[in-house]
């Protein structure tokens, strides 16, 4: 094992929450290994037009440099194919740079990569993170190109080892892979079919970190409501391999709704209840969801669970029939209002946001319409909103990418615009109103400042001290700067 390496790592992080934890697993890894993370997400702030990668620490400073990278939008891969290239030139005069992927662009690509860019030394698959020291260890033997990436399999490592970037908060995967059938995405490529990790092994994930000292988690998935796990436990071996089993941890442990019977399966709804009666978790959120799956079971489990948090994230992504239909989103626009409004009136207090792709294949003014109106109907509380980028992998590279760039360009400049003033409006509404927040740490830009979040997920600024950190704090709402909410202390928060 190579003494004391410095890894830098490049995160790619917006969109893609999975790869975040994949990434945090990945650190956690190699800080037992031995190496000397000098770069590693959330060290410093990402300004406006940065790269994704954080950069806070330079190659000089790195023996390594690792990339976990996302293939769903190819501006995405772009930057990490510009990257790449500025490596080579490096790996110039500093031959013993050593650089390696991780992430969907490996399970998209695969050993192409290595023929296009001969710098890179090794690459690691979505399900091969548990590897990734010993596959250093390998290219900095042999100095050859090293991959691993398996078949099969799931993309999940539960290990207490995760370096998490706040000590009372985690992200929590429960299943990976989709079995959806959207036109447009590529996701079904690169992380496969649905997996969902049996019950138990979540449920016991989840006390862990509870026991740790956790109150927020939020539960990850690329349609985390379409899960549908068994109730028993899979133990894995240090071979890699599964059996069987039931610890006498879990055996003894209280839970609640679970079934006993090993053969019955758990869906998300069931799931959600089990999780909520884990003595020291407060919050329970959840990302991203599908509008099949969004039933009334689940919205009745929200309303009578406090602990769920009130943000509930479904995209849309077309205002239009015949774009949904060509996107193959299984769902018409009046089906999924039709969910929003039965959701709105089981939990009244849910804050809806969703994701937009404007100039799909086939767009046309007519359906850019149908989505700006779908967007000033339905008030979303917050909505990402993207130009259609076409992936080559997916269905949808059989149709025709017809919509001007230029078009897009404006029908996403404006579709933003009308969202912003919506925010705006429903943000002002709750100026003057007491509120529960969650802190997360204090501000690096204002020493008095701490950061906080509310039950929406909104971010939420206020003055306090670093005692409160991790609690539940009252704090009454008084201004909005951008989208930030801006407040004041009031009491701790029952």
């Amino acid at each position: 094992m190579p003494k004391q390496k410095k890894l830098r790592c490049l995160l790619q992080t917006f969109g893609c929450q999975m790869n975040e934890y994949d990434s945090q697993v990945a650190i956690g890894l190699l800080k037992k290994a031995g190496f000397e993370i000098v770069c590693e997400n959330g060290d410093s702030p990402q300004k406006k037009g940065q790269s994704p990668f954080l950069q806070a620490a330079s190659e000089d400073e790195a023996d390594i440099v690792i990339m976990n990278t996302c293939s769903v939008r190819e501006h995405a891969e772009d930057r990490v194919f510009g990257r790449l290239g500025m490596l080579g030139k490096i790996k110039r005069t500093k031959p013993d740079l050593m650089v390696g992927l991780m992430g969907c662009m490996v399970e998209e690509h695969r050993e192409k990569l290595f023929k296009r860019f001969p710098q890179l030394d090794f690459m690691v698959g979505t399900r091969n993170i548990s590897e990734l020291p010993s596959i250093i260890e390998e290219v900095s033997k042999s100095r050859k190109q090293v991959s691993k990436i398996k078949q099969d399999g799931i993309s999940i490592e539960y290990s207490d080892l995760v370096k998490r970037h706040y000590p009372f908060y985690a992200w929590l995967p429960i299943m990976t892979g989709c079995n959806k059938v959207c036109t447009y995405c590529i996701v079904p490529i690169t992380r496969g079919t649905e997996v969902s990790m049996p019950a138990r092994e979540v449920y016991r994930e989840a006390s862990r970190l509870a026991s740790d000292g956790v109150k927020w988690i939020t539960l990850l998935g690329q349609n985390v409501n379409s899960y549908n796990g068994s109730s028993n436990v899979i133990a894995r071996s240090p071979e890699g391999t599964t059996k069987q089993s039931m610890s006498s941890e879990i055996a003894s442990a209280s839970l609640g709704t679970l079934p006993r019977n090993d053969d019955k399966s758990i869906n998300f709804p069931e799931l959600l209840e089990m999780l909520c009666e884990i003595e020291g978790l407060q919050r329970i959120s959840f990302t991203t969801s599908h509008p099949q799956d969004a039933t009334e079971e689940l919205f009745q489990v929200i309303a009578r669970n406090p602990k769920i948090s009130r943000r509930f994230h479904l995209p849309l992504q077309s205002g239009s029939d015949k774009i949904l239909k060509r996107m193959k989103r299984l769902h018409t626009y009046q089906e999924y209002r039709e969910k929003v409004d039965l959701l709105r009136r089981l939990v009244p207090d849910i804050a809806v946001t969703t994701d937009i792709i404007v100039g799909f294949s086939g767009e046309t003014d007519e359906d850019y319409e149908q989505t700006a109106n779908a967007l000033r109907e339905l008030h979303f509380e917050g909505a990402y909103i993207y130009k259609y980028s076409l992936r080559k992998a997916t269905p949808a590279a059989k149709l025709p990418d017809d919509v001007p760039f230029e078009v897009k360009n404006k029908r996403n400049q404006d579709l933003l615009d009308i969202q912003k003033k919506i925010t705006i409006e429903r943000s002002r509404k709750l100026l003057g109103t007491v509120i529960p927040v969650f802190v997360e740490k204090r501000s690096t830009k204002h020493a008095k400042d701490m950061i906080a979040k509310t039950e929406h997920d909104r971010k939420v600024v206020f003055e306090g001290d670093d005692s409160l950190v991790g609690q539940f704090v009252n704090v009454r709402l008084r201004d909005i700067y951008h989208e930030t909410l801006i407040g004041t202390l009031i009491q701790h928060a029952s």
